[in-house]
This record gives C-alpha cells, structure tokens and sequence, in this order.
C-alpha cells in the first residue's frame, strides 16, 4: 500500500464512524493510521492515534501518541496533555503539568483549556484558589460562545459552570436557565462523539440541577434516571412501541440498575454499556417516550 491508497481508505472509514456511526472497520483505521504516521510523520496522525486510546481509556498509550504530536510541532494537543495530568489518566495525578498545559491551550484560544485553567484557580490546584479568577474566565467563555452556531460544542460545559456561580450569587431562576440550557445541548454532542466523559458531565449537570428544582415527572426524559434511579424504583418507558422497563436496588450501600437483563453497578455504568437496538441507550433519547416512574422498585 502508498500513501496515496491509504489516504483514500483513511478517509473511507472515518466517514462510516463519524458520518455513519459504524465502528466495523475502526481497528483496520487505526493500522492505516499508524502507517500513514511511519511514513508522513504528520502530527495529524498522532494525534488521532492519540484520541483513539484515550476514548477506549488506554491512557498509557494515549499520552504516547499526544506527547509525540507535541513534540511534532503541533501545540493545539496540549489541552489533551493537560486532561492525562489533571485527572491522572496513567496513575499519577500532576496539577503542574497540567497547569502548564492547559495555560498553553488558553493561550492559543483553546476554550477547553480556558476552561479547565479557570477550574484550577476555582479549586486551588497548583495555584493559589482564586474564585474572582475562576468567574472571571467562565463569564468571559459564556460571553464568546453564546452565540455560536453549534450550541453543544462548547456551551453545557461553560453552562453548568455558569450555573453554579448565578447559584451561589443566588440567582436560582437564571441558574435553572442555564442548567437546562446545558441540558438540552448536550445530548447533541454525545451522539456525535459517544465520548464517556459527556456521560460525566451529564450526571453532575442532573445532580446539581436537582438540588435546586425537582424533576417534573408528568414530563421526564431519559437523562431525568440519574436522578429518578439514586434510590430503589422501577422506570417504564416505550421505544418503537415495545415496553421497557430499567429498575434500581439497593445493594451494599448504593445501588445497581437492571435494564434489559443487563445488571450495572451504577447509573452512569448504565449509561457507559447499555444497548438498545443496537446502539447506546442514551443515543435513543429523543426516540423514547412515556417514562413513567414507581419508587416501589415494581413494574
């Protein structure tokens, strides 16, 4: 094979992920992208390698492939350096070199690093903790990215942030506003990436949302079970007319979910593995209707 062919099958089977949602050829992409790298050396390369093992959390190998893409020249891939470090990806947890960066992605404009730098001062991590610092790079982040034309690229993240300071100001009404702001945009960006991190940021966005407002059950949504399933109960809901049930239980001071036969150790393990027709659950969001609710853990 040259590199010519290869380009050709590269872009073939990153259309059938991105564009058509199937996975079947992604293990012959990642060979023709690790021989596109041997031969170009094009950071470009790396840096897909990189992003692969990082969204199948071979971390070791994702911080491999990042690190090689900075030191090919591109810097743009220093937010994702930033992200191995901030949350010890490969067992050690480094707040400088995750500091360092992330303010190197804020510096190129990275909104991602802005944001995480702004969590850093927020949190007192490596730095002295600033909250002055903190709303001043979130409010400054809201104000360039409200009126983007895809909401649900950078917007939930700022959101929920933005949130929590309206909450702490005691602003509630503008805090619920921006809450379900986040809420409604994200689902967008999780069907396009199936990332599990959004899967995070979802959990965190319902959990703070609810301590404010109560979820109205006459009109409940798929993300609504995080809520809903944080003590025993049993959730009905239709999906192309068939009738499913997803139930929680207390067990050993939590509790595990049962949907589809399929047992899970948590809420968010649901929405990590659960399948519906094939595809995650959580893809189906907008296809599922009559969630019903009975805390009795019955159907």
């Amino acid at each position: 094979m040259n590199i010519a062919e290869a380009r050709k099958l590269y872009e073939k089977y990153k259309e059938q992920i991105h564009r058509y949602n199937n996975h079947e050829n992604e293990d012959a992409l990642l060979e023709i992208t690790e021989f596109l790298l041997k031969k170009t050396r094009d950071p470009w390369y790396s840096s897909d390698i990189g992003a692969f093992y990082y969204g199948r959390k071979q971390y070791d190998l994702a911080e491999k492939y990042y690190r090689m893409t900075y030191d090919l020249g591109d810097r743009s891939i220093a937010v994702c350096l930033g992200y191995i470090w901030y949350y010890g990806r490969t067992g050690t947890v480094d707040y400088e070199k995750a500091f360092h960066f992330f303010s190197e992605a804020a510096e190129l404009g990275n909104t991602d690093g802005s944001r995480k730098l702004a969590d850093m001062y927020k949190n007192g991590y490596f730095v002295e903790k600033n909250d002055a610092k903190y709303r001043e790079i979130i409010e400054d982040l809201f104000e360039r990215h409200k009126d983007d034309q895809y909401k649900f690229i950078e917007l939930p993240d700022i959101c929920t942030r933005l949130a929590g300071i309206r909450k702490e100001e005691g602003n509630t009404a503008e805090a619920v506003r921006l809450y379900l702001m986040a809420k409604d945009y994200l689902p967008q960006r999780l069907k396009m990436t199936e990332f599990f991190g959004d899967i995070n940021v979802m959990e965190w966005l319902i959990n703070d949302l609810y301590t404010i407002i109560k979820p109205d059950y006459s009109d409940l949504d798929l993300y609504d079970l995080f809520y809903v399933l944080k003590e025993p109960a049993a959730v009905t809901f239709y999906w192309k007319q068939n009738k499913y049930t997803v139930r929680s239980v207390a067990e050993e001071g939590g509790i595990a979910v049962e949907f589809n036969q399929h047992w899970y150790r948590s809420v968010n393990e649901l929405f990590q593995n659960a399948k519906l027709g094939g595809r995650p659950l959580y893809v189906r969001d907008n296809e599922i209707y009559n969630l019903e609710v009975k805390y009795d853990g019955t159907d």
